[in-house]
């Protein structure tokens, strides 16, 4: 049986890792009539097991790497959302340019017109609404 600064020791964690590790449930131990906990170096292994380079790491569940090659499927979905990404981009661009266009024609046009803006609807607008409101 380990006192806590013995297991400590013995599994090169600290003194207060293992106390923690005791108050959590996490590791067995038994108190003596005096207080202090006694640890059974089977338990210590079991909750702090040694890793590769001799020293113990924590005893939760093991790393294990979900990653995995894609399949066939998994790499033709993914090209066809690729280039349905770049259809989509090129469709964006497209509108953009012919939104520009328009909006180049309307000023256009409006400057021709003598009209100070391109927003030629707006003063009829408030013209409306003025003699609604008048009216």
């Amino acid at each position: 049986m380990l006192n806590l600064s013995e297991a400590a020791r013995e599994s090169g964690q600290s003194k207060s890792a293992i106390w923690r590790a005791v108050k959590s449930g996490r590791l067995s131990a038994t108190r003596t009539y005096t207080g202090d906990y006694q640890i059974d170096p089977a338990e210590l292994h079991r909750a702090f097991s040694p890793g590769a380079d001799g020293r113990a790491t924590d005893g939760g569940a093991p790393t294990v790497s979900m990653k995995r090659d894609p399949t066939e499927l998994e790499r033709a979905e993914a090209a066809l959302m690729q280039s349905q990404i770049e259809r989509l981009l090129q469709l964006g661009a497209l509108i953009r340019h012919e939104l520009d266009s328009a909006k180049k024609d309307q000023d256009a046009s409006h400057s021709q017109a003598g009209l100070p803006y391109s927003n030629a609807a707006a003063p009829a607008r408030s013209a409306d609404w003025l003699r609604r409101l008048m009216g």
